[in-house]
């Protein structure tokens, strides 16, 4: 490996490296992990580390194991988010290829386009983040699609505490440029309509539907969560409403009780003793949003 910390010593009694003149010294292998450590273990406690912050040693136990299973994507994965975090990004870069050489996924897409822009390749960093914007699970997606856009200069949408609604427009269609302008009216007034209503900050219900679904409405997780709010079947059922419907699952993304009950989603004032429908409420600032197609 040819980045920052290529001349870690996998077996002996230290590992040495001197980026930045500082010498590093982690015992090694052998002193960590006894030698009839199985291939497992070594994995196991690869990721442990990772997730427990201590990337040097993961990348012992990482490098280790994938002397053994070059193959393997997923530790090629976590090897290059220790490289990631450590700052040594061309050996991420190195890793992340590996894994999608061995395993393509959105997700490893998503790292590996990172550790491009890190390293000024965004040429690269573009072609794997657009193949990220394509993973099935949404918060990839998102997450992807988020990076095109910063790339393309877009400036990042930031709602102020009035009520715009251009504003909301404006953080709704950086989320989703496929809405036409009829669909994105329609979630706008329905975000500031019943939040409104119900004494709910906007702000955070555009925040909460940014990260469930990136604002596209009939998006399903493999968990079965639907529409913009990812609303799971029984919550939709018990709100009587159809999550494919935006507006509908925008009023109900509102309404969860476990949202809607935590101080940082509601004001203290009292929540009205009945349940009115989508349809049967009135705004007097925000007129009552109607229905719209979904994309």
């Amino acid at each position: 490996m040819a980045g920052k910390y290529s001349d870690v010593t996998l077996r002996g009694s230290t590992r040495v490296n001197k980026a930045g003149g500082i010498l590093v010294l982690v015992v090694a292998l052998a002193g960590v992990w006894p030698p009839v450590a199985s291939a497992e273990s070594l994995f196991a406690a690869g990721r442990a580390a990772h997730l427990a912050g201590r990337h040097l040693d993961a990348v012992v136990a990482l490098r280790a194991y994938l002397a053994d299973h070059p193959t393997d994507a997923g530790a090629w994965v976590w090897l290059g988010g220790s490289y990631y975090q450590l700052g040594s990004v061309p050996d991420a870069v190195m890793c992340f290829e590996r894994a999608m050489a061995f395993q393509p996924s959105g997700e490893t897409a998503l790292w590996l386009g990172a550790a491009y822009a890190q390293v000024g390749r965004d040429n690269d960093a573009r072609a794997a983040f657009l193949r990220a914007s394509h993973s099935p699970r949404p918060q990839t997606a998102l997450l992807a699609q988020q990076w095109l856009r910063a790339a393309s200069g877009r400036q990042v949408p930031v709602l102020e505490e009035e009520m715009i609604p251009e504003a909301y427009a404006y953080v709704v269609s950086w989320y989703n440029p496929r809405l036409n302008p009829a669909q994105v009216d329609a979630i706008v007034r329905s975000v500031l309509y019943y939040s409104t209503a119900y004494h709910v900050d906007p702000r955070l219900v555009v925040a909460l539907i940014a990260v469930e679904s990136g604002f596209r409405v009939s998006v399903e997780s493999v968990a079965g969560a639907s529409g913009l709010g990812q609303l799971m079947p029984e919550t939709s059922r018990a709100m009587g409403i159809n999550p494919a419907d935006p507006v509908g699952n925008i009023y109900a993304t509102v309404r969860v009780p476990d949202m809607a009950a935590t101080s940082s989603w509601r004001s203290r004032r009292t929540m009205p003793a009945t349940t009115p429908s989508p349809g049967t409420m009135a705004s007097p600032r925000f007129g009552k949003p109607s229905g719209m197609s979904t994309t």
